[in-house]
C-alpha cells in the first residue's frame, strides 16, 4: 500500500537542494521511480514528501561537446539506448542501456536514478567505470565533481549529501584502438554478475587495459591491480591471469552469499567472463 506523499516540482537544481534540506529525512528524490515506489509499496522505506526533479530541464540533457558525452541525471535509459550519437561514441554504455530490465522499465528510469539509488546489481555502472565516467553533484550553496569510482560508497549508499543532486555524467569516449566489450549472467531481468573490459593489442601485447565488474561485492569496481598486471601480456596470458586470480577477486571485491550465487560461484565465474570479455574487446568483434 503506497501511503500519501506530499510532491513538490522545483524548476532548477537550486530549488530542488534547498527542498530536501528543507525536508530533511522526511524527502526523497524523484526522478523515474521504478524503483522508489516499488520499496514505498513494499515499506523498505517512508517518506512523506518527494522532490520531483523531472522537470529541471537541465537534467534532462544529452549532448555530445566534441571530446564528451554530458548525460543529463534524469536522461533515461531507453534515450541512451535509441541515441544516435551515444551509438557513435560510447557504443558499449547503449548496449548496456539496452539490456536493463525491460522497455517499460527503460522507458522511465534514469541512469541518473539507477546509479543514485546504489543498487550493487547494475548493468551500466562496469560499462561507465570503464570509461573513466566523472559525476558532476550539485547543491543550492555550489557543487562538485568526483569520478564515479569513488561515488559509490556501499550496497545503496552514495557519496551524495542529502541535499545533494546528480546533476550529470561527463563521459568521454576509449581512445583510438580500443576495443570494448560488457558480459553478464543474469536472472530475471536483473544482472547476477557483470564485467566490462576495454583494452588495445599492440604487436600481439595488451596494452591500456581497463577492467570492471559489478554485481559481486557491494559496490562495482574497477581492478586496477589487475590492470597493470595484464598490460604487456600476451592475450592467452591474459587470460590465464584473469582465470587465477580468484583470491584477488575475494580480497578486493569483496563478494558475498546471496540469491544471485555463492562467493565460490562468483569468484569462478568473474575470472571466466573478465576472459571473454578481453578476447572480445581486442578481437574483431570489439568496438569503441
Amino acid at each position: 500500500m503506497l501511503r500519501p506523499l506530499r510532491v513538490y516540482q522545483p524548476t532548477n537544481v537550486t530549488e530542488a537542494s534547498a527542498e530536501l534540506a528543507r525536508l530533511g529525512d522526511d524527502a526523497k528524490v524523484y526522478a523515474g521511480g521504478t524503483e522508489l515506489i516499488l520499496w514505498l509499496r513494499l515499506g523498505l522505506v517512508q517518506y512523506t514528501h518527494l522532490v520531483d526533479i523531472k522537470r529541471i530541464p537541465e537534467l534532462g540533457e544529452l549532448a555530445w561537446d566534441g571530446e564528451r558525452m554530458h548525460i543529463g541525471g534524469t536522461v533515461t535509459h531507453r534515450h541512451l539506448e535509441r541515441s544516435a550519437e551515444v551509438a557513435e561514441h560510447l557504443p558499449l554504455l547503449q548496449h548496456a542501456t539496452g539490456l536493463v530490465a525491460n522497455v517499460r522499465v527503460r522507458n522511465v528510469g534514469t541512469l541518473g536514478g539507477s546509479l543514485c539509488f546504489g543498487d550493487p546489481h547494475s548493468d551500466p555502472a562496469p560499462v561507465l567505470l570503464v570509461y573513466d565516467t566523472r559525476v558532476k553533484i550539485g547543491k543550492h550553496s555550489g557543487g562538485r565533481t568526483m569520478g564515479l569510482e569513488t561515488f559509490f560508497m556501499g550496497p545503496y549508499e552514495t557519496a551524495l549529501e542529502p541535499d545533494e543532486l546528480l546533476v550529470e555524467l561527463e563521459v568521454a569516449p576509449l581512445p583510438p584502438g580500443m576495443g570494448s566489450a560488457y558480459l553478464r549472467a543474469a536472472r530475471f531481468e536483473r544482472p547476477s554478475l557483470g564485467v566490462a573490459v576495454a583494452a588495445a593489442q599492440h604487436d600481439g601485447r595488451l596494452t591500456d587495459v581497463r577492467l570492471a565488474v559489478s554485481c559481486v561485492g557491494p559496490v562495482p569496481m574497477r581492478l586496477q591491480e589487475l590492470e597493470s598486471r595484464l598490460q604487456g601480456a600476451t592475450l592467452a596470458d591474459g587470460q590465464q591471469i584473469l582465470r587465477e586470480a580468484q583470491r584477488h577477486y575475494g580480497e578486493v571485491l569483496k563478494p558475498v552469499d546471496d540469491l544471485h550465487g555463492s562467493v565460490a560461484y562468483k569468484t569462478y565465474l568473474t575470472g571466466v567472463l573478465l576472459g571473454r570479455a578481453l578476447a572480445q574487446a581486442v578481437g574483431t568483434n570489439g568496438s569503441n
